[in-house]
């Protein structure tokens, strides 16, 4: 044995670093689309002001 792996005092994530400090725990969802179609939903995100998440979540009313 080497001594390697296991648990070890302050190692690991710490509890609420995912959450950016809101206590939400935040999803990804990946979609599949084509270049021309990225460029085009980015292009509506920025014309709007808002992120490319903002404009899909808005876009669903969700």
């Amino acid at each position: 044995m080497t001594g390697r792996g296991g648990s070890r005092p302050g190692a690991g994530r710490k509890i609420g670093s995912t959450t950016g400090g809101t206590g939400y725990k935040s999803g990804r969802i990946v979609i599949s689309c084509t270049k021309e179609q990225e460029q085009r939903i980015k292009e509506m995100a920025q014309a709007q002001h808002v992120t490319v998440s903002a404009l899909i979540l808005n876009a669903l009313k969700v």
